[in-house]
């Protein structure tokens, strides 16, 4: 899943940057540029098989109902509606008799509610499978029963006809965003989840939303952008669990075992996703939040998209790390400083180090320059003298960018919770920072942000420096300025605060040598 290809880019670029201009200011004396050649590689993930004996199902196709419906029946049936609402402490439920389907939800906490792209239709229906047919049930009027108390309801739908019982019952927990469905007569049904919106007013939310599944403990996603045209898509394999997401909301089906294949049926209007499966089913409504995704068991938190595969275990330990640290500062704002302080910390040896090595080879700007004339006609043997000053002093030309590719898949995943964390979803700082998850509105924190790069950058350019490698210098602070105007304040926020931290600690080694 690459939700954030844009951002991904400009981060690469930022580093590219950074590590240029350290290898710049190493080597100075070399004429010639290497360049970097990038291999674009496209991810294919193909589908878990689903174990031996296992086929897969007949594709989903619709079928008529006239068989079991004349035209008059079903419009005297179109009349007969009864909406039922149930609450519990998280949520609001509205059920419709009409189909016995959920119409909408409504997430207290959060203040959303969930409703169909297509107002017509619901968010869950169901079809029975009877041979080559998929009977649809939202053209029963059911009649409704409701029972149980505060902590725990049902409510049955159920319609007679010829003798034969349908029913729907639906299992209401007041703590938990699971409703459970059991419909009768035993068989397979496929359960229709529309594609829903919040109402939402985000920046770029489209980019978030989209078909969400997991294919053998594989998390896999089919971006919202590709669900309005093209052909439909069918997927089959060991589904562990299948649904539809914005940004920070999913409504998914989960199996108590697995699910063997689901379809999305692509509409400019209202793309569908028909999932087979048995006559029992687990719905989740609610925020995409891990700790509560992950007491479900079934994988359901892969379904929060936290980077690529090396950079999740990263952004697990930042988010698990920041929850815990707001427990204590209540504010994100104040944990974001905290942890670029502990991150300092972290790196402080392989930091000082490396500015003790710059330091080092600032001294050595003399020599260098000599050798530099010395061989001027002649690069070969000039690099080879280089390097031979290089091993006499002791110094590792490289070692100032191991801290830039030690931090690079912490920005990464630090990106990706800012960026998809429920948690910093309306998160303030101070002020005028509304939401850590946003960009500045005013563009203070990056201009901040490019004067603390600046100010740095003076600890480290010397008046020995070619005037292209000072201009060069100057230029990388206004550039990643403009990067970092559209990014989450929160991760600007971050970058400030290293760099403040960072510009004392360049002050005290440079006092110390």
């Amino acid at each position: 899943m690459d939700e954030s290809k844009r951002m991904i880019l400009g981060f690469v670029l930022i580093f590219l940057i950074m590590v240029i201009f350290q290898f710049y200011v190493v080597s100075n004396q070399k004429k010639a540029l290497q360049k970097d050649k990038e291999t674009a590689t496209e991810l294919s993930e193909k589908e878990a098989k689903p174990p031996h004996g296992i086929s897969k199902k007949p594709s989903i196709e619709e079928t008529s109902l006239s068989e079991l419906f004349t035209e008059k029946e079903t419009s005297q049936k179109e009349e007969s509606r009864e909406e039922v609402v149930i609450q519990t402490s998280l949520l609001e439920a509205y059920l419709n008799s009409k189909g016995g389907m959920i119409d909408s939800v409504y997430l207290k906490d959060y203040d959303v509610t969930f409703y169909p792209l297509n107002k017509k239709e619901g968010l869950l229906t169901t079809s029975i499978i009877s041979g080559k047919q998929k009977i649809p049930t939202d053209l029963f009027s059911f009649n409704v029963k409701i029972e149980g108390n505060s902590k725990q309801k049902r409510v049955i739908f159920s319609y007679i006809r010829d003798s034969i019982e349908i029913k729907k019952t639906y299992f209401f927990q007041d703590t938990s965003y699971v409703i459970g469905l059991e419909c009768s007569p035993k068989a397979e049904y496929f359960y229709k989840i529309s594609t829903f919106e919040t109402g939402e007013n985000l920046s770029q939310g489209d980019r978030y939303s989209g078909v969400v599944y997991s294919a053998g403990g594989k998390p896999n996603t089919i971006n919202k952008k590709n669900l309005f045209k093209g052909k439909d898509t069918d997927v089959s394999g060991v589904i562990d669990w299948v649904g539809y997401k914005t940004k920070y909301f999913l409504i998914s089906l989960v199996p108590d075992d697995y699910l063997e294949e689901f379809s999305v049926n692509k509409s400019p209007d209202n793309p569908t996703v028909f999932v087979r499966g048995e006559s029992y089913a687990r719905l989740y409504f609610g925020p995409l939040e891990y700790t509560t995704l992950a007491s479900i068991k079934k994988g359901l938190e892969n379904a929060i998209y936290f980077g690529w595969g090396f950079v999740r275990p990263i952004s697990k330990l930042i988010y698990y790390f920041s929850k815990f640290l707001h427990k204590i500062f209540h504010n994100y704002g104040v944990v974001i400083i905290v942890f670029a302080v502990v991150m300092i910390l972290i790196l402080s040896p392989i930091t000082i180090s490396s500015f003790r090595s710059m330091s080092k080879m600032q001294n050595l700007q003399p020599k260098m320059q000599e050798i530099q004339k010395r061989f001027k006609d002649n690069p070969q043997q000039m690099n080879k003298e280089v390097m031979k000053l290089y091993r006499e002093s002791g110094v590792n030309p490289f070692s100032s960018c191991l801290p830039l590719f030690i931090q690079m898949p912490i920005f990464f995943a630090l990106y990706s919770v800012l960026n998809n964390s429920i948690e910093l979803k309306g998160a303030p700082f101070i002020l005028w920072i509304k939401d850590l998850s946003l960009k500045d509105p005013y563009y203070i924190l990056p201009i901040l942000m490019g004067i603390s790069m600046f100010v740095q950058q003076r600890f480290t350019t010397t008046s020995q420096q070619a005037e292209q490698q000072k201009i060069f210098s100057y230029m990388m602070p206004i550039i990643l300025t403009f990067f970092f105007l559209t990014f989450p304040s929160g991760l600007t926020l971050y970058w400030l605060s290293y760099n403040i931290l960072m510009i004392f600690i360049q002050a005290y080694i440079k006092k110390k040598t």
